[in-house]
């Protein structure tokens, strides 16, 4: 389960550089122009749907899902192990006081 997460974690990411790599420039053709139509212009083709932005936002959300997902998993292989080892360090002592603690017989 972890490995089949980290596999996909890899792919969406590698699937994230490429599409943000390969989307086309605005150009600085429309930050030359100062004049308040070109602004507009400007800031209204950020706003616009296209469908490589939507696959970018999805792949995002998705990388940030599986993220989540591999670090409580992870967090829950530490916490385990660390209580076992607490336990049987336990049961070690236990052992060892009763052991110790024995009465010789007179």
């Amino acid at each position: 389960m972890y490995l089949f997460f980290l596999v996909f974690l890899i792919f969406i990411s590698i699937c994230l550089n490429f599409l943000i790599l390969l989307q086309p420039g605005k150009g600085t053709s429309d930050m030359m122009h100062s004049n308040t139509f070109s602004n507009i212009k400007l800031f209204n083709s950020f706003r616009s749907n296209s469908f490589a932005i939507n696959i970018i936002g999805l792949c995002s959300g998705l990388f940030l899902i599986i993220s989540l997902i591999l670090c409580n998993i992870n967090d829950k292989k530490i916490n385990s192990s660390l209580f076992e080892d607490h336990n049987n360090e336990k049961e070690l002592n236990f052992k060892k006081n009763k052991i110790l603690n024995t009465e010789i017989p007179r």
